[in-house]
Order: C-alpha cells, then structure tokens, then sequence
C-alpha cells in the first residue's frame, strides 16, 4: 500500500480531445458534444442545439474534417498521441525521480479526454482498476479557463460520482507560471534557433470569450504573466515581443484579444526581424498549431513579406519532451504531498 494505507497514486492528465476521425460526421459527433457543454455554448441549449443541427455543424464539420485531415497521422490524432506519449513519459519520470517511501513511487499515469477518447471516465476506471486510491488531476492547460480547465474538471467529478469512488483527490489548476515550465518553454524557443538580438517573439495563446472574463475568468491575468516570464527568461526588451490570442470560435460573442491572425499581418508590414511564433498555452500541437499557425499563418505571413525577407519561425509545443515531462512529473509530486488544489 502507498503512504497513509491509501494504495498506488493515480494521475489523471486531462485535455479536451479531439474527433475520432478526420471525417465530416465523426467531426459532426465531435463537435456536437464539446459545443453543447455548458462551459462552452454561449445560449440556452435548446436554443443552440437548433443553431448548431442546422445552421454550424453541417457548414463546419466538412470544412473541419479537412483540416483534421491535413494534420492527421498513421497513429491518430496529433493532440491524442501526444498527450499519450506525454503521460508515459511523466509516468517513467516519476518512477525514476522518487524515493522508496514517497506516495509516487508507482504512481499510474494516465491522459483522457473530455471529449471524446480516451474518455474522463473510462480512464478513472482504469486508474482504480490499477490499485490507485489517491488521485491527482492534471489539466493540460498550463493557464485555467472555465472553458477548458473548469470543463475537464467537470468532467472529473462527473465521472467518478458515477462510478460512486470518492478517492482523495488532488487538482493542479494551473501551472503557467512555474518556474520550471517557464525555463522549459524559454529552452524550446531558443532551441528553434531564436535570436533574442535580431529576431522578434510572439507569443500565441488560444482566446477565451470576453463574457467569461466579465464573470470572473482569471485567464488573461494568468496568460500575461507566462508572457511575461518567458520574455525575461528570454532577456527580451519591450519592444522585442508581445502576445496575442488565437482560434476563437465564431459565435457571435467578443473573445480576448489582440488576435493573432490579425497581429501576424500587422507584424509582417512594419516588424523588420524574423518572427518566432511560440505557443505557450498549449502543452501539445493539435489542429490549433499545426493547422492554424503552420498552414495558415506561417504562408500568409511569408506570402505578404516577399521570398527574400526573414520569414517566420513556429516553435513546436513541449509535447512528450523529456523536459516537459520532468517538469509535470515535479508539479504532480508537489500536488501529492500537498492537499486541496494546486494553482
């Protein structure tokens, strides 16, 4: 048994997932789930039930599916492989860093998704299944928001009222600003061949609506203070960076800004530098780097420079980095020696 008789830690590594293939009706189900939640729809549901059934999904899910299309590979999903991949690989980081008598010693690590597979409540099973009794929940969303942080642990709570176990639980609710993150990110930029005296970073961080930030949503505060960290990590003067927010979702709200499709074009008609792209808010690539930034910005932006002028750089998420990995293996230790919620 683990410390205090509880059995093997679990932790459950959380992100919202993605469609189980790159078709337009596997999008269609995809989509229909993930929008009805009421952390995400912005009206009543039957009100937006109607609107996505016969006015969003069968105009979005085709035009989506060819851009999961466009990004899918041999094993799946980008952002499920990775997340996967990333929990193994915090798994062994925890095995190898902890002593004999720590509670992590044999911890299970596990990803699932809130929507879609692998499911939220599924993997609890598996976890309890394994001999876990004490739980900690990472959600991969180094900055919480309602619409991801606060879904996924709904989705948490859901799943093991369920299931009817009530495990000592543990929630990391954000990690943007820890140190160790901070270097990891600052490490991966310059590992992209960043030059902090002749280039010019951007710092990308998916937009949430500007409603949930009048309720109370911490999440821009947050994101500006990851900005901000890892331009000083980076040595960056004022006017060698700046941040923005990406993929909002047309319906019809305000969401944070500035945008950065916008921000891209501005930076390309008066920024002489190269610009480096980074994705701070991301713990893994999936269709909002890969398709949005890559396919999308990246051409646009060398498009409206010119063949001869300094192009623009993306720098990949931390993915299943051995970096990455050691640093949520830590944040996770600190959770379980810790009680309540973390961030």
């Amino acid at each position: 048994m683990g410390e205090r008789g509880m059995g093997r830690a679990g932790v459950l590594m959380v992100n919202t997932g993605s469609p189980a293939a790159p078709t337009a009706p596997a999008v269609a189900a995809y989509l229909k789930t993930f929008l009805m939640d009421e952390r995400i729809r912005p009206l009543p549901a039957p009100v937006w039930r109607a609107i996505l059934d016969h006015i969003i999904l069968p105009r979005r899910s085709p035009a989506s599916a060819a851009k999961y299309a466009s990004i899918w590979t041999e094993a799946g999903s980008p952002l499920i492989v990775g997340c996967c991949a990333l929990a193994a690989r915090v798994e062994q980081a925890l095995h190898a860093g902890a002593a004999a008598t720590e509670p992590w010693r044999d911890a299970a690590v596990r990803a699932a998704m809130v929507y879609g597979e692998p499911g939220v409540e599924a993997t609890l099973r598996e976890l309890r299944a394994a001999g876990c009794g004490r739980l900690a929940v990472l959600p991969l969303y180094p900055q919480s928001a309602y619409s991801t942080t606060a879904a996924a642990l709904d989705a948490v709570a859901r799943g093991l009222q369920r299931m009817g176990w009530e495990p000592p639980l543990t929630a990391v609710e954000s990690y943007g600003d820890d140190a160790g993150y901070v270097d990891a990110v600052a490490a991966s930029i310059r590992a992209a061949g960043f030059d902090a005296a002749g280039d010019y970073l951007l710092l990308s961080f998916h937009a949430v609506p500007l409603p949930d930030v009048d309720a109370g949503d911490t999440y821009p505060q947050q994101v500006g203070k990851t900005a901000r960290a890892v331009a000083a990590r980076l040595g960056l003067d004022e006017g060698a960076w700046s941040f923005s927010y990406q993929s909002p979702f047309e319906d019809g709200r305000r969401w944070t800004g500035p945008n950065t499709a916008r921000t891209v074009r501005a930076l390309a008609q008066r920024e002489p530098r190269r610009l480096v792209v980074a994705c701070p808010g991301f713990a893994v690539d999936c269709l909002e780097t890969l398709y949005d930034v890559e396919q999308v910005m990246l051409p646009a932006y060398r498009a409206q420079r010119g063949g001869d002028a300094p192009g623009l750089v993306y720098v990949p998420c931390l993915n299943d980095a051995q970096d990455h990995a050691r640093v949520l293996a830590d944040i996770v230790c600190r959770a379980l020696v810790g009680d309540g919620t973390v961030g």
